[in-house]
C-alpha cells in the first residue's frame, strides 16, 4: 500500500526479531520499525525495548502491534508475570495498535490505534477544502463507519472493565502454562520460544501438518504455520471451561500417537501446508491465493 516497501528482518533462534539486522536494515529512506506484541504466529514479543530506541536515535518512527497482545500484556504485568515494556513508556514508540476484536471481546470490525501525540494523528486525517459539496473531512480513509460498532465496542469494553479484562487474562494465562506442561510432556514435540499463551508447537520426527489433521478430526481447529512447520493454538477464554484443557493434551496426545502408528496415511490438509511450506517459486503461491479470492468474488 502507498508504494511503501516493507523490508522483513529475520527472528533470532527465540523467534525475536534481530535487533542488530535491524540496525543494518536501516537506511535514509527508512521511515518506520515495526514490532510485534506478540507476533501472531509464535506468540514471541519482540524486544521493543531496544528496537524502539533504534529508531529514535535514527530520527524515525517505532510502531508497536499489539492487535494480539494490547488487551492481555497490560493485564498480565499487573497479575506480575514479567511483561518488557512495549508502550508509551519507552519515548522510542511512537504508535500501538490494539484490536479490540479479540481479547477486548468487541465485534469483529473494530480496532484501536494510539499515537504519541496528536500531531502524527493528524497524517491519518482527509480533509478537503475545495469540493463543491462543502467541507468534507474524515478521522481516517474511511469515509464512512458504521456507528453500530463502536457503539457495540464501547458496550462491550464497559461492560468486561478492568477488573472484567484481569480476570480473563488470569484465567487464560494460567490454562496457557497448563497446556504448555500438557504439550512439553509429549516426547515428539517441541514449544518454538517461550510464548505467554499464543503456543506454537512442531515436531523433528512427525508431519507436524498430519497431527494438525488429525486434531481437526477430534474438533480442534488449529492455525497451520512455516517457516518453520508447525501449528499452534491461540489461547482463549473458551479454553479455561472446566476439562477443555485437559480433553486439549489428552487428544494432542491421540494425535502425535495416531500419526507415528501410520506413516503412511494420505489426505487432509497435510499436503497442501507441506507444499506451501516448501514451494521454492514463492510467487506461484501467491498466484494461487489471489486465484482463491477470485473464486469468492464469483457469482
Amino acid at each position: 500500500y502507498f508504494n511503501i516497501q516493507i523490508i522483513h528482518i529475520p527472528v533470532d533462534n527465540d523467534f525475536k526479531a534481530d535487533v542488530e539486522a535491524t540496525r543494518k536494515a536501516i537506511t535514509k529512506k527508512t521511515i518506520v520499525i515495526v514490532g510485534s506484541a506478540p507476533s501472531f504466529p509464535h506468540g514471541i514479543i519482540d524486544p521493543i525495548e531496544q528496537l524502539s530506541e533504534l529508531a529514535r536515535s535514527h530520527g524515525i518512527g517505532f510502531h508497536t502491534d499489539a492487535c494480539l497482545g494490547g488487551f492481555v500484556l497490560p493485564w498480565a504485568e499487573r497479575l506480575g508475570y514479567n511483561i518488557p515494556p512495549f508502550d508509551f513508556r519507552l519515548p522510542g514508540v511512537t504508535s500501538i495498535s490494539a484490536d479490540t476484536h479479540k481479547y477486548g471481546y468487541a465485534p469483529k470490525g473494530t480496532s484501536v490505534i494510539l499515537y504519541r501525540g496528536r500531531e502524527l494523528r493528524h497524517y491519518q486525517y482527509f480533509k478537503t477544502t475545495e469540493w463543491p459539496g462543502g467541507l468534507y473531512f474524515s478521522p481516517s480513509i474511511a469515509g464512512s463507519r458504521p456507528g453500530a460498532l463502536v457503539a457495540a465496542c464501547w458496550a462491550a469494553m464497559v461492560t468486561m472493565g478492568q477488573e472484567g479484562y484481569m480476570e480473563a487474562t488470569r484465567r487464560i494465562l494460567d490454562i496457557a502454562a497448563k497446556i504448555k506442561e500438557g504439550i512439553e510432556a509429549i516426547p515428539d514435540l517441541y514449544i518454538l520460544g517461550d510464548p505467554l499463551w499464543v503456543i506454537a508447537f512442531g515436531s523433528k520426527t512427525l508431519d507436524i501438518y498430519r497431527i494438525m489433521d488429525q486434531m481437526a478430526k477430534k474438533g480442534w481447529s488449529l492455525n497451520g504455520l512455516h517457516k518453520p512447520p508447525c501449528v499452534h493454538i491461540c489461547v482463549t477464554l473458551r479454553h479455561t471451561q472446566p476439562g477443555v484443557a485437559d480433553r486439549f493434551i489428552a487428544d494432542l496426545q491421540a494425535a502425535v500417537e495416531h500419526v507415528k502408528a501410520n506413516p503412511q496415511e494420505k489426505g487432509g490438509m497435510a499436503p497442501v501446508y507441506g507444499m506451501a511450506a516448501t514451494f521454492p517459486d514463492r510467487s506461484m503461491v501467491a498466484d494461487l491465493l489471489e486465484n482463491y479470492i477470485d473464486l469468492l468474488y464469483r457469482v
